[in-house]
């Protein structure tokens, strides 16, 4: 355990230290290993230190190597981490979800944890913001994208992502940045995804738009918001829209904790505006729900004078939406955040929570 450690230390260097004119010849010599490392590793789970070896050799060819590599060069390393992550679910035997939990991390140290869980949150990321985006790789079911990859990534390291690991900020940062980045730029298959998977990325953004992290918090808001906004493309005549068959309360849900943040809570001032656009966007979807919740607000109200101040401000600002273009729409989105504004300012003073 301990040669092979080694050696994957060196080849881990000697991938960092390839460029655009010898990164090819570092990655060949990877490539056995690339091959075979997936197989060896739900053999390995106790042996901590060559597990991250193996984790950080994937990592340093991910960060250093795929702006270099062509497309077929990414087809073999994105299929390469897929083995990758379909080893690490057979070490969590038929449920993927206690892999990490279950063997890779047990009894390690807090810090150890969160050394391999932000390496294999890293890879995720690499491989997402990977320029060729549109490649797709052969496998015994078909076709499968780097979204997909990334997905299935996600469903392994997804059971650890708790508020108490979310309290490390490079973890925090690296996996609101993957969420970020999977809703914006796949929001067509994120809202079909079953139920019990949407479920767990739903607990995530809310928790993030409660962050005083602003960088997290606008990640977050700004992932709903795109999710939604792709929503109003396939609104029916009915009301309904895409997502909604798979969690009909999904986009209620982050419309009652946005609304409830803007009214009622501190927030940092600098993410109004995401905020502002995220609405914007879930109240095209859920205009109803809006109203049925200012109703809630209204009949808080103490003084006959603050429930008609509220009545005055909801029923403008449901005129905006009306006469506005789709949330779509960037300018749209300008005149909405001024009008949110004004409504702020005329209720946010005397509410009372709820």
């Amino acid at each position: 355990g301990e040669s092979l450690t080694a050696a994957l230390s060196i080849l881990e260097g000697a991938c960092k230290a390839g460029d655009f004119y010898t990164y090819d010849v570092s990655l060949e010599l990877a490539s056995p290993s690339l091959r075979g490392l997936p197989s060896l590793l739900p053999s390995c789970g106790e042996c901590n230190d060559l597990v991250a070896a193996i984790v950080h050799l994937y990592l340093a060819i991910a960060e250093f190597q795929v702006s270099f590599m062509s497309s077929s060069q990414m087809m073999f390393f994105n299929d390469a981490c897929l083995q990758l992550l379909r080893a690490f679910a057979q070490m969590g035997g038929e449920d993927g979800a206690k892999t990490v939990t279950g063997l890779l991390f047990k009894d390690l140290h807090e810090q150890y944890l969160r050394d391999n869980l932000l390496s294999l949150l890293q890879l995720l990321l690499h491989l997402a913001r990977k320029d060729v985006a549109d490649f797709a790789i052969e496998s015994g079911s078909g076709v499968l994208d780097v979204a997909e990859v990334v997905l299935f990534g996600l469903s392994i390291v997804q059971p650890l992502i708790t508020p108490d690991t979310l309290q490390h900020p490079p973890l925090a940062t690296e996996f609101f940045g993957l969420l970020g980045w999977l809703v914006e730029t796949y929001p067509q298959k994120v809202s079909v995804m079953p139920r019990e998977k949407l479920e767990p990325i739903m607990a995530c953004l809310s928790h993030g738009l409660q962050q005083p992290d602003s960088d997290v918090a606008r990640v977050s808001v700004e992932a709903i918001d795109a999710l939604a906004t792709h929503q109003i493309g396939t609104m029916q005549p009915d009301g309904s829209y895409l997502i909604r068959a798979q969690h009909p309360t999904m986009l209620t849900f982050f419309l009652q904790g946005i609304l409830e943040t803007l009214l009622f809570r501190q927030f940092n001032r600098g993410v109004l505006e995401a905020f502002c656009d995220a609405l914007h966007s879930l109240m095209w979807c859920e205009q109803a729900q809006f109203a049925s919740l200012m109703t809630q607000v209204l009949e808080s109200q103490t003084t006959v004078s603050q429930r008609n101040e509220v009545q005055r401000a909801t029923t403008q600002l449901l005129s905006v939406i009306s006469a506005s273009g789709p949330a779509v729409q960037r300018s749209a989105k300008l005149q909405f955040r001024k009008h949110m504004r004004e409504f702020l300012g005329s209720v946010r003073p005397f509410l009372v929570k709820l």
